[in-house]
């Protein structure tokens, strides 16, 4: 498989959803460790050398384990680049040596899911498809939200190993492993595979020059006929963050793009894909997600908030996404509480955590409904 001697040699000098860790046996467990900084970070930000950082990033997992350290570097203040990624695929790395491949319950999702990416790449530089089987059936032993970032995860990682020349390839493996795995969240690996293709930074920690993409065409590769058809959703899954690049930051000229799709289900998915951009972008303000959900077109403004407030729950806020639906329109407000449902449901450990959620729903007809066990 291309690109796996170059993995290994990341690997070798250390170098695309919230888990829910009492289902997942684990032979042994991180020591409990509540510190809030740590010399080894403070090193890492005033160590511009890769190399260096991920000794030193090690050397933390090794003192307080690994949840404990991603905390830590999501805390630090580095910036959400190649290098960061790249550094963070330390832990994803350390997890799989330690654990093999029941490791990835201890992944947590930061710096776009790069532990995750690092364990992967590690499952498949080691045993293949046949190692990713065994990696699924940990993940499922953590529920649906934990089995669809894994298998994101494994797009991002077959796109990695595969080169980014092979976009096709990469996503002929998520068929292939789907076949093999049941109940494999199939649309989600190939999610991965198109979000790696935006990013793209496992080469050197830069966007790798064999990406599909073009600067004079913003919507390739999602209108090559390259790619089939069954993939092209995926695509315009993630095809705006590359137009939010294109664009730099304009996202009303992202909007006119996805309001020229034909395709009723890829113009929304074309807009969901902004509304989580807009996530990151707002920095948790509920006037700067209105405000950039009103630069979408009319139909689109309440379809954004609550894909917003979505996002919100995928990263672990439980605070916010209410807040949200409290600011979108009257008439909206239902139909935005009632679309929290589902993930209130699917990131609860358990059923005094979800009751707890489901209380903050102020229109009782909902909130009854989502109290139902």
């Amino acid at each position: 498989m291309k690109g796996i001697v170059f993995f290994l040699l990341i690997i070798i000098f250390g170098l695309v959803v919230y888990i829910f860790k009492d289902q997942i046996s684990i032979k042994q467990s991180s020591p409990i460790v509540t510190e809030t900084k740590a010399e080894e970070i403070e090193k890492i930000k005033n160590t511009p050398n890769l190399d260096a950082q991920v000794e030193l990033y090690r050397k933390l997992i090794d003192r307080i384990g690994p949840e404990q350290a991603q905390d830590l570097l999501l805390k630090s203040g580095l910036p959400f680049d190649g290098q960061t990624h790249l550094l963070n695929h330390t832990v994803g790395d350390w997890l799989y040596d330690k654990y093999k491949t029941e490791g990835l319950v201890y992944c947590k999702d930061y710096f776009l899911s790069s532990c995750y990416h690092g364990f992967v790449i590690r499952a498949v530089a080691d045993g293949g498809i046949a190692n990713l089987e065994k990696v699924m059936d940990s993940c499922k032993k953590g529920g649906y939200g934990v089995t669809a970032q894994c298998s994101h995860a494994i797009g991002h990682g077959f796109l990695a190993n595969e080169g980014y020349q092979y976009l096709t390839k990469a996503l002929e493996k998520c068929d292939e492993i789907s076949a093999k795995v049941s109940d494999f969240p199939t649309f989600n690996c190939y999610d991965g595979v198109f979000m790696e293709n935006i990013w793209a930074v496992h080469d050197d920690g830069q966007p790798s020059p064999f990406r599909w993409v073009k600067t004079d065409d913003p919507v390739y590769p999602c209108n090559s006929p390259k790619i089939e058809q069954k993939y092209i959703r995926a695509c315009w899954s993630n095809q705006p963050s590359w137009m939010f690049q294109l664009y730099k930051g304009d996202f009303q000229k992202v909007a006119e793009q996805c309001s020229k799709l034909a395709n009723t289900e890829f113009k929304t998915t074309c807009f969901d894909a902004i509304a989580r951009q807009i996530h990151p972008s707002a920095k948790g303000s509920v006037p700067e997600v209105i405000r950039m959900c009103n630069l979408m077109p009319d139909d689109w403004f309440d379809p954004c908030l609550i894909s917003v407030a979505n996002a919100e729950f995928s990263v672990g806020g439980r605070e916010l996404p209410f807040k949200i639906c409290e600011g979108a329109k009257p008439e909206k407000q239902s139909s935005c509480y009632s679309a929290l449902i589902g993930p209130i449901r699917g990131y609860s450990k358990n059923s005094q955590e979800k009751n707890s959620m489901c209380n903050k729903i102020p229109i009782t007809e909902i909130k009854n409904s989502c109290l139902v066990p």
